[in-house]
């Protein structure tokens, strides 16, 4: 089985740099176009069904791809929505870091141990992260769209990392990381993003 891992476009938010988690914020016009050509990137490949996160920026990014793909549907998954960040949503980056200084340190160097009022942690993630691949079976390629947490925890899960090594990944905007399960998981390759040439390409 193949699983192809995308991260949405770029929305807005990703430029400003605002903690977005379930806020349904709609791609901008440099994500859309990051959008169409992760599309045409994929237009080669086999792939029998998107499975999207819920939310406007992962559909959006989603459709795209099904405009260069016949017989195929879109699947929305809640186990693929982005990381609840309670609080935080809808907070810039220095806003947070300023507001909520001990937590903000803590994500940064312990995601791990990272929790606030009303958020999902990473360990919530993992579970649901674990269920949605564990769904998978019977697929032999497959691709989903979801957001840069979710992305990273799919990472690290086929790979074995623990969650303190969250940061040590990075997934930007309309990337592409190709999963390959045989007996067990491999990874073809991470955060590819050479089709998005000419694209700002954001990692928050």
């Amino acid at each position: 089985m193949n699983i192809y891992v995308i991260r949405h476009g770029e929305t807005q938010w990703n430029r400003e740099e605002i903690f977005r988690g379930r806020k349904d914020v709609p791609l901008n016009k440099n994500g859309l176009e990051q959008a169409e050509k992760t599309a045409i990137f994929l237009a080669g490949n086999e792939i029998e069904v998107i499975f999207s996160s819920p939310l406007k920026r992962a559909v959006q990014t989603a459709e795209s791809i099904l405009k260069h793909k016949k017989n195929m549907e879109i699947i929305t998954s809640h186990d693929l929505i982005d990381m609840n960040f309670g609080i935080w949503e809808g907070l810039t980056l220095k806003e947070v870091e300023e507001k909520f200084p001990v937590q903000f340190g803590v994500w940064k160097d312990h995601p791990e141990n990272w929790k606030v009022k009303d958020a999902e942690t990473l360990k919530d993630i993992r579970k649901r992260v674990s269920r949605f691949l564990n769904s998978l079976k019977g697929y032999r390629n497959v691709a989903l769209v979801s957001h840069r947490v979710i992305c990273k925890i799919i990472i690290m899960n086929v790979l074995g990392l623990p969650l303190s090594r969250f940061w040590k990944i990075k997934i930007d905007t309309a990337s592409v990381s190709l999963i390959n399960k045989q007996n067990d998981y491999r990874l073809e390759y991470l955060n590819l993003t050479s089709h998005l040439e000419n694209s700002l390409n954001k990692d928050f």
